[in-house]
Protein backbone atom coordinates (compact mmCIF):
# COMPACT_ATOMS: atom_id res chain seq x y z
CA UNK A 1 0.00 0.00 0.00
CA UNK A 2 1.29 3.44 -0.75
CA UNK A 3 1.82 6.22 1.74
CA UNK A 4 0.10 9.17 0.45
CA UNK A 5 -1.15 11.15 4.09
CA UNK A 6 -0.68 10.74 8.08
CA UNK A 7 -4.64 10.83 8.73
CA UNK A 8 -4.13 10.27 12.45
CA UNK A 9 -1.70 13.21 13.19
CA UNK A 10 -4.20 15.92 14.71
CA UNK A 11 -6.14 17.13 17.41
CA UNK A 12 -9.40 15.50 17.59
CA UNK A 13 -11.87 18.87 17.29
CA UNK A 14 -15.26 16.94 16.74
CA UNK A 15 -16.71 14.57 18.24
CA UNK A 16 -17.64 11.00 16.86
CA UNK A 17 -20.79 9.57 19.13
CA UNK A 18 -23.39 8.24 16.89
CA UNK A 19 -25.80 6.67 19.14
CA UNK A 20 -29.11 5.34 18.49
CA UNK A 21 -31.33 7.12 15.93
CA UNK A 22 -34.42 9.11 17.21
CA UNK A 23 -37.34 8.80 15.00
CA UNK A 24 -39.38 11.13 16.88
CA UNK A 25 -41.79 13.76 14.66
CA UNK A 26 -39.59 16.46 13.53
CA UNK A 27 -41.04 19.62 11.65
CA UNK A 28 -40.18 19.41 8.17
CA UNK A 29 -37.66 22.36 7.90
CA UNK A 30 -35.18 21.38 5.48
CA UNK A 31 -35.14 22.47 1.64
CA UNK A 32 -35.82 20.52 -1.84
CA UNK A 33 -33.64 21.71 -4.41
CA UNK A 34 -35.51 25.27 -5.23
CA UNK A 35 -35.02 26.89 -1.76
CA UNK A 36 -30.86 25.49 -1.78
CA UNK A 37 -29.69 26.89 -4.97
CA UNK A 38 -31.39 30.53 -3.85
CA UNK A 39 -28.89 29.62 -0.56
CA UNK A 40 -26.43 27.39 0.09
CA UNK A 41 -26.57 23.52 0.76
CA UNK A 42 -26.02 22.94 4.36
CA UNK A 43 -23.91 19.84 4.65
CA UNK A 44 -22.97 17.80 7.89
CA UNK A 45 -20.50 14.93 8.67
CA UNK A 46 -18.97 14.23 12.09
CA UNK A 47 -15.43 15.24 11.36
CA UNK A 48 -13.85 12.49 13.41
CA UNK A 49 -13.96 9.67 10.92
CA UNK A 50 -10.95 9.47 8.82
CA UNK A 51 -9.66 9.44 6.28
CA UNK A 52 -13.27 10.03 5.11
CA UNK A 53 -13.74 13.34 7.45
CA UNK A 54 -11.28 14.77 10.02
CA UNK A 55 -10.12 18.15 11.58
CA UNK A 56 -6.48 18.25 10.14
CA UNK A 57 -3.52 20.52 12.33
CA UNK A 58 -4.81 23.28 10.64
CA UNK A 59 -8.01 23.07 12.05
CA UNK A 60 -9.83 22.19 8.67
CA UNK A 61 -12.19 20.21 8.18
CA UNK A 62 -10.70 17.92 4.85
CA UNK A 63 -11.29 14.06 4.15
CA UNK A 64 -13.08 12.03 1.10
CA UNK A 65 -16.44 12.88 2.41
CA UNK A 66 -15.59 16.61 2.13
CA UNK A 67 -14.41 16.62 -1.18
CA UNK A 68 -17.09 14.72 -2.31
CA UNK A 69 -19.60 17.02 -1.25
CA UNK A 70 -17.25 19.75 -3.04
CA UNK A 71 -17.84 17.69 -6.15
CA UNK A 72 -21.43 16.93 -5.79
CA UNK A 73 -22.04 20.89 -5.63
CA UNK A 74 -20.44 21.71 -8.35
CA UNK A 75 -21.69 19.65 -10.36
CA UNK A 76 -25.43 20.81 -8.84
CA UNK A 77 -24.04 24.10 -9.27
CA UNK A 78 -24.56 25.31 -5.64
CA UNK A 79 -22.65 26.67 -2.60
CA UNK A 80 -21.68 24.38 -0.10
CA UNK A 81 -21.07 24.51 3.57
CA UNK A 82 -19.65 21.76 4.74
CA UNK A 83 -19.58 21.27 8.49
CA UNK A 84 -19.71 18.82 11.81
CA UNK A 85 -22.14 17.53 14.08
CA UNK A 86 -21.66 14.93 16.63
CA UNK A 87 -22.61 11.54 15.11
CA UNK A 88 -25.21 10.45 17.75
CA UNK A 89 -26.98 13.08 16.83
CA UNK A 90 -26.61 13.62 13.21
CA UNK A 91 -29.95 11.77 11.70
CA UNK A 92 -32.07 13.79 14.12
CA UNK A 93 -30.56 17.30 13.22
CA UNK A 94 -31.09 16.17 9.24
CA UNK A 95 -34.66 14.79 10.19
CA UNK A 96 -35.17 18.02 12.10
CA UNK A 97 -33.99 19.78 9.47
CA UNK A 98 -30.36 21.29 10.77
CA UNK A 99 -28.77 20.43 7.68
CA UNK A 100 -29.81 19.42 3.93
CA UNK A 101 -27.80 16.34 3.71
CA UNK A 102 -25.37 14.33 5.54
CA UNK A 103 -22.49 13.55 3.63
CA UNK A 104 -20.59 11.30 5.91
CA UNK A 105 -20.35 7.44 5.26
CA UNK A 106 -23.56 6.75 6.65
CA UNK A 107 -24.03 2.82 6.18
CA UNK A 108 -28.09 2.74 4.37
CA UNK A 109 -29.68 0.38 7.06
CA UNK A 110 -33.56 -0.06 8.14
CA UNK A 111 -33.87 1.35 10.36
CA UNK A 112 -31.92 4.79 9.54
CA UNK A 113 -34.44 4.35 6.16
CA UNK A 114 -37.86 4.76 8.27
CA UNK A 115 -35.88 8.63 9.54
CA UNK A 116 -34.06 9.57 6.04
CA UNK A 117 -34.07 9.28 2.60
CA UNK A 118 -30.69 7.80 0.88
CA UNK A 119 -29.58 8.42 -2.39
CA UNK A 120 -27.87 6.13 -4.63
CA UNK A 121 -24.83 4.33 -3.04
CA UNK A 122 -21.91 5.55 -3.65
CA UNK A 123 -19.25 2.85 -1.92
CA UNK A 124 -19.38 -0.02 0.20
CA UNK A 125 -17.88 -1.43 3.33
CA UNK A 126 -18.20 -3.90 6.01
CA UNK A 127 -17.52 -4.85 9.55
CA UNK A 128 -14.31 -6.28 10.84
CA UNK A 129 -12.60 -7.51 13.77
CA UNK A 130 -9.27 -6.52 14.82
CA UNK A 131 -6.74 -7.52 17.87
CA UNK A 132 -3.02 -6.66 18.78
CA UNK A 133 -0.61 -8.55 16.84
CA UNK A 134 0.36 -11.22 19.09
CA UNK A 135 -3.26 -12.06 20.67
CA UNK A 136 -3.48 -15.79 19.69
CA UNK A 137 -7.21 -16.57 21.51
CA UNK A 138 -9.69 -14.72 19.59
CA UNK A 139 -10.44 -16.82 16.10
CA UNK A 140 -14.09 -16.82 16.17
CA UNK A 141 -17.10 -14.82 17.87
CA UNK A 142 -17.50 -16.90 20.91
CA UNK A 143 -13.54 -16.33 22.21
CA UNK A 144 -14.87 -13.16 22.73
CA UNK A 145 -16.07 -14.25 25.81
CA UNK A 146 -15.68 -12.24 28.87
CA UNK A 147 -13.26 -10.08 27.08
CA UNK A 148 -13.43 -5.90 26.64
CA UNK A 149 -14.93 -5.26 23.02
CA UNK A 150 -14.79 -1.72 21.39
CA UNK A 151 -16.56 0.23 18.80
CA UNK A 152 -17.40 3.63 18.03
CA UNK A 153 -20.84 5.04 19.65
CA UNK A 154 -23.81 4.38 17.63
CA UNK A 155 -21.59 3.49 14.41
CA UNK A 156 -23.25 -0.05 13.12
CA UNK A 157 -19.95 -1.99 14.66
CA UNK A 158 -21.04 -0.70 18.28
CA UNK A 159 -24.94 -1.57 16.71
CA UNK A 160 -23.34 -5.55 15.89
CA UNK A 161 -21.68 -5.97 19.35
CA UNK A 162 -24.50 -4.58 21.11
CA UNK A 163 -27.23 -6.96 19.21
CA UNK A 164 -24.85 -9.88 19.54
CA UNK A 165 -23.23 -9.80 22.46
CA UNK A 166 -26.06 -10.66 25.50
CA UNK A 167 -23.84 -10.40 28.12
CA UNK A 168 -21.26 -12.35 27.23
CA UNK A 169 -18.29 -9.49 26.52
CA UNK A 170 -17.91 -6.21 28.01
CA UNK A 171 -19.12 -3.66 25.13
CA UNK A 172 -16.55 -0.44 25.55
CA UNK A 173 -17.96 2.58 23.47
CA UNK A 174 -15.40 5.17 21.70
CA UNK A 175 -15.93 8.87 20.23
CA UNK A 176 -13.88 7.77 16.84
CA UNK A 177 -11.33 5.60 15.08
CA UNK A 178 -8.36 7.15 16.63
CA UNK A 179 -9.24 6.82 20.06
CA UNK A 180 -10.25 2.98 19.79
CA UNK A 181 -7.27 2.21 17.85
CA UNK A 182 -5.18 3.58 20.51
CA UNK A 183 -7.11 1.72 23.07
CA UNK A 184 -6.28 -1.44 21.19
CA UNK A 185 -2.97 -1.00 20.66
CA UNK A 186 -2.41 0.11 24.67
CA UNK A 187 -4.35 -3.02 25.79
CA UNK A 188 -7.16 -1.33 27.33
CA UNK A 189 -9.66 -3.37 25.06
CA UNK A 190 -9.09 -7.13 23.66
CA UNK A 191 -11.24 -6.56 20.40
CA UNK A 192 -12.19 -3.67 18.36
CA UNK A 193 -15.40 -4.23 15.42
CA UNK A 194 -14.64 -1.24 13.09
CA UNK A 195 -15.72 -0.75 9.42
CA UNK A 196 -12.83 -2.04 7.59
CA UNK A 197 -11.88 0.78 4.88
CA UNK A 198 -10.56 3.09 7.25
CA UNK A 199 -8.92 0.46 9.35
CA UNK A 200 -6.89 -0.55 5.83
CA UNK A 201 -6.27 3.07 5.34
CA UNK A 202 -4.60 3.68 9.10
CA UNK A 203 -2.49 0.61 8.40
CA UNK A 204 -1.03 2.10 4.97
CA UNK A 205 -0.65 5.09 7.11
CA UNK A 206 1.20 4.10 10.82
CA UNK A 207 2.66 1.12 11.55
CA UNK A 208 0.11 -0.51 14.32
CA UNK A 209 0.39 -3.72 15.98
CA UNK A 210 -3.06 -5.12 15.19
CA UNK A 211 -4.09 -7.73 13.12
CA UNK A 212 -7.24 -8.67 11.38
CA UNK A 213 -9.30 -11.63 12.77
CA UNK A 214 -11.44 -13.59 10.39
CA UNK A 215 -14.27 -14.87 12.22
CA UNK A 216 -16.88 -15.46 9.55
CA UNK A 217 -19.32 -13.40 7.66
CA UNK A 218 -20.02 -10.32 9.42
CA UNK A 219 -22.47 -7.46 7.94
CA UNK A 220 -21.34 -4.93 4.94
CA UNK A 221 -23.58 -2.19 4.27
CA UNK A 222 -24.23 0.26 0.76
CA UNK A 223 -23.03 3.95 1.99
CA UNK A 224 -24.83 6.72 0.37
CA UNK A 225 -25.33 10.73 1.10
CA UNK A 226 -28.73 10.97 3.29
CA UNK A 227 -31.79 13.81 2.92
CA UNK A 228 -34.45 14.50 4.79
CA UNK A 229 -38.00 12.49 4.19
CA UNK A 230 -39.75 13.84 0.67
CA UNK A 231 -37.03 15.79 -1.19
CA UNK A 232 -37.23 14.39 -4.35
CA UNK A 233 -35.48 17.25 -6.73
CA UNK A 234 -32.72 17.60 -4.31
CA UNK A 235 -32.40 13.55 -4.41
CA UNK A 236 -32.67 13.60 -7.64
CA UNK A 237 -29.87 16.41 -8.29
CA UNK A 238 -27.88 14.16 -5.89
CA UNK A 239 -27.83 11.02 -7.66
CA UNK A 240 -27.75 13.01 -11.08
CA UNK A 241 -24.58 14.48 -9.40
CA UNK A 242 -22.91 11.05 -8.34
CA UNK A 243 -23.18 10.30 -11.79
CA UNK A 244 -21.25 12.44 -13.30
CA UNK A 245 -18.51 12.39 -11.22
CA UNK A 246 -17.93 8.81 -11.76
CA UNK A 247 -18.33 9.30 -15.28
CA UNK A 248 -15.55 12.17 -15.52
CA UNK A 249 -12.86 11.05 -13.32
CA UNK A 250 -13.63 12.89 -10.55
CA UNK A 251 -14.72 10.34 -7.96
CA UNK A 252 -11.87 8.04 -9.14
CA UNK A 253 -9.23 10.87 -8.06
CA UNK A 254 -11.07 11.71 -4.68
CA UNK A 255 -10.52 7.56 -4.11
CA UNK A 256 -7.10 7.98 -5.07
CA UNK A 257 -6.10 10.88 -3.15
CA UNK A 258 -7.42 9.70 0.37
CA UNK A 259 -8.21 5.46 -0.31
CA UNK A 260 -5.00 5.18 -1.97
CA UNK A 261 -3.64 1.76 -3.40
CA UNK A 262 -4.00 -1.39 -2.10
CA UNK A 263 -7.24 -0.83 -0.58
CA UNK A 264 -10.26 -1.98 -2.03
CA UNK A 265 -12.84 0.32 -2.73
CA UNK A 266 -16.30 -0.94 -4.07
CA UNK A 267 -18.13 2.08 -5.57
Amino acid sequence: MTNHKKLFQYPLVAVMTLGAITLASFSAQARDLPEIQNDVFQVANSGAYPPFSYVDTSGNLVGFDVDIANALADRMGVEVNVQTSPWNGIVAALAGGRFDACICSMSVTEERERAVDFTDSYYSSGLSIWVQEGTDDVARIDDFEGKAVGSTLGETGNQWATENGEGKWRNQTFQGLPDMLNALTTGRIDVMIADDIPVYVALNEQELAIKQVDVGELPSWPAAVAIQKNKPQLREALNSALAEIKADGTYQEIVDKWIGEGVEFDS
